[in-house]
């Protein structure tokens, strides 16, 4: 090994090492979730069919979430606008949680909503707040999802 040589690579291995990014801790009362669906507006309807190798945590087929996010995920919401696309996010394990609420002993049962036939679901239920820290195209299109 020529001088030159073994001086670089002192030099190489004495660089400082850029630190990985760290990923902010989930707080306890939250889960990250990694969902596939079509987005229009700031909400994302999931996909029915389980994607085993994407998405993370609970099952949330055929779930509504209202996106939040900073500023620069934003911009990114808006660039897909009807497309299928992969979301990650914080959201709160209570919104998730089937089991409806307890007050002092009493149970009060929840559980998914449903309509009759005869009228339209309302839009505002079972809508789940997901803040959004990262966004990326799975396909142009939501047709036949």
């Amino acid at each position: 090994m020529t001088p030159l040589a073994a001086t670089l690579l002192v030099l190489a291995l004495s660089a400082p090492q850029e630190a990985p990014q760290e990923k902010p801790k989930v707080p306890k009362d939250s889960l990250e979730l990694t969902v596939i669906g079509c987005l229009k507006g700031r909400v994302l309807k999931a996909i029915d069919e389980r994607q085993v190798d994407v998405e993370s945590s609970p099952y949330v087929g055929g779930r509504s979430f209202h996106l939040a996010s900073k500023k620069k995920v934003s911009e990114e919401l808006k660039r897909q606008q009807g497309h299928l696309v992969e979301v990650t996010g914080l959201v709160k394990r209570s919104a998730l949680d089937d089991k409806g609420m307890t007050v002092g002993r009493v149970a009060i049962g929840g559980g998914s909503p449903s309509a009759g036939t005869r009228s339209m679901p309302n839009p505002a239920d079972n809508v789940i707040v997901m803040d959004v820290s990262a966004v990326r195209m799975r396909s142009s299109s939501c047709t036949g999802q």
